[in-house]
């Protein structure tokens, strides 16, 4: 039984939805594609402020424009046809989720030059070396404490006088880091969870589809087709770990029974913990919901409860950690990093303004030139064509939930490889998509647009992101290994100089890393003539960072400070008479 629902759908009712998508979902598309270059034409793509502008232009436009035309033109119902190669691949799950593994692990140091790319790479990295040693957080050394800022403390809690390192992320990702360090290879991480993704993938697809092989290989294509799932895949970022563990929780939950509910909740307290609190709950509400709706109230109570403990455990991980590395907690840093979450979300939502809608229109579209060529249409038809089973509805809602709670929260995403915010929930698009194929019943796509959709999908989409991504990570990692190589203590870095400089900022927890890098804007001239009369320094300004200029030609802050440091550095190393 499809998701519940009915398996048939007629011929009428195939070439009426055909009809509608053709015309509707290319409308959709044009809509955010003309909210999202007036945004463009307002504000300067080049500015940093304005990354998903630049992303949108650079890489993002043309295969949005193609996804568009495809919808317009390619939409025509012919004679029912199945895909025996499609089918067969359902036999293979795990093939394709070995395949992920390596290509993914590969990636990360062929692809992404072994570089984490954003401060949210480098913190789970961070964290997994802490835990790996077997605490919580790491004090600061007294000496470098006046001068924490300028060791970078952008997502670090503000604790007291800044005496430890305490992360502002939750801590499961990065304690599955610290696990899989300790068994030889913390890289794998968010391979192995695209790996485990996949797997839960398929036996969902087989419980939903246990007659329709084509559904579940078409369901494991979209997931393995998504420029998104793989180039994500490669990174540290927690992403990968919410989209596998979604999976494995809704794997769960469809079985039943008390073993299965139990793991479920324990997924959900993992789920909940990996970064940020708010994705796993997203996803699982419209679920929660459905129980109700059903009146299955003993499940329904059960997982609320669970669930009403795991968010206020989480919720409050923040004041836990700050008063396991001795308090006292302030509100805010100077960093402007708040403590609690309540206090994070109010901040975010002062900002809410007309820029979120134009954001979120090229956060959307993003999203969509990430995924198979075809995810689009397919997920449209496992909607449409099947909107009354009862899973439908949970699946479409929880992205639709996504979508309304990030938009109005935090549209600006920075870096991602496609829409990451919205990565948990590319499982949901996969199985939307197998109902689509399920209930089209081989009408569409025709076997020619099928092959030539994944070919195109596999052997010209993916690796031309795998190449925009690369691109754009090149520089980032060529000018750290160019720090790493200085002779130097120390080295300051005019981070106002280039997009996302601050990026090049990172040091380990104990400050055993040579050299040290700071941060140029927050150090005072007070400081730089003592650290200059002790230590060795060298300055990473324009001329040194221009390779990223090249790349991100966004406008360079006022770089008087970062001179006057250099000025001051050389007056204290100057021979005294």
């Amino acid at each position: 039984m499809a998701l519940g629902g009915n398996d048939r759908v007629g011929d009428a009712a195939v070439a009426h939805w055909t009809r509608r998508a053709a015309l509707w979902l290319p409308v959709g598309l044009g809509l955010l594609l003309a909210i999202a270059m007036v945004g463009v034409l307002i504000d300067p793509v080049h500015d940093k402020r304005q990354f998903s502008a630049f992303l949108f232009v650079r890489q993002d436009l043309v295969v949005t424009l193609a996804v568009a035309l495809l919808l317009r033109f390619g939409l025509v119902p012919g004679q029912a046809s199945r895909s025996a190669w499609t089918a067969a691949l359902a036999q293979q799950p795990w093939l394709i989720a070995l395949g992920l593994l390596l290509v993914c692990r590969a990636g990360q140091h062929w692809l992404l030059a072994g570089h984490d790319l954003t401060r949210d790479e480098q913190m789970a990295h961070f964290d997994a070396t802490i835990f790996a040693a077997g605490r919580l957080n790491w004090p600061i050394a007294p000496d470098w404490r006046p001068m924490a800022d300028a060791l970078n403390q952008f997502f670090i809690l503000p604790i007291a006088d800044r005496q430890a390192w305490v992360s502002a992320y939750l801590p499961v990702n990065a304690a599955a880091r610290a696990l899989l360090a300790t068994l030889g290879d913390e890289g794998i991480t968010s391979p192995l969870f695209t790996a485990i993704g996949a797997l839960a993938l398929w036996r969902i697809a087989v419980r939903l589809w246990p007659n329709d092989a084509g559904a579940r290989g078409v369901a494991l294509l979209l997931y393995a087709g998504s420029s998104q799932v793989v180039i994500q895949g490669m990174t540290a970022h927690a992403m990968a770990a919410h989209l596998a563990l979604n999976l494995v929780w809704l794997l769960l939950f469809l079985r039943g029974g008390a073993w299965n509910h139990a793991g479920a909740v324990l997924i959900g307290f993992l789920a909940t913990g990996l970064h940020q609190p708010l994705f796993h709950p997203l996803f699982v509400l419209p679920f929660l919901i459905a129980l109700v709706a059903q009146r299955r109230w003993r499940p329904a109570l059960s997982y609320g409860a669970a669930y009403l403990t795991i968010g206020l455990f989480w919720l409050s991980w923040p004041h836990l950690a700050a008063t396991w590395a001795g308090g006292p907690m302030q509100v805010i840093s100077a960093t402007g990093d708040r403590l609690g979450y309540v206090d994070r979300i109010l901040a975010m939502l002062r900002d809410l303004g007309p820029v979120s809608l134009w954001l979120m229109a090229m956060n959307l579209l993003r999203f969509v030139a990430w995924q198979h060529l075809l995810a689009l249409p397919l997920t449209a038809a496992g909607i449409g064509l099947a909107w009354r089973a009862p899973l439908v509805r949970p699946l479409l809602a929880g992205i639709l939930l996504h979508i309304g709670v990030i938009g109005l929260l935090l549209a600006f995403q920075g870096h991602g490889w496609g829409y990451r915010y919205l990565h948990g929930v590319i499982g949901s698009l996969c199985l939307l998509g197998a109902q689509g194929w399920h209930s089209l019943q081989g009408r569409w796509p025709g076997p020619r647009l099928w092959v030539w959709s994944n070919a195109a999908t596999f052997l010209l989409l993916l690796p031309l992101h795998g190449w925009m991504a690369a691109r754009l990570t090149l520089p980032y990692a060529q000018l750290s290994t160019a720090i790493d190589r200085m002779p130097e203590d120390i080295v300051v870095v005019d981070e106002g100089a280039v997009a996302f400089g601050s990026d090049l900022v990172f040091n380990r927890a104990d400050l055993s890393n040579r050299p040290i890098r700071l941060l140029a804007g927050s150090l005072t001239l007070e400081q730089i003539v003592a650290l200059c009369r002790k230590r060795s320094i060298a300055f990473v300004g324009a001329d040194k960072l221009a390779p990223i200029r090249q790349m991100i030609d966004a406008q360079p802050g006022d770089q008087s400070h970062f001179r006057a440091l250099q000025a001051q550095c050389a007056i204290a190393k100057a021979p005294r008479p």
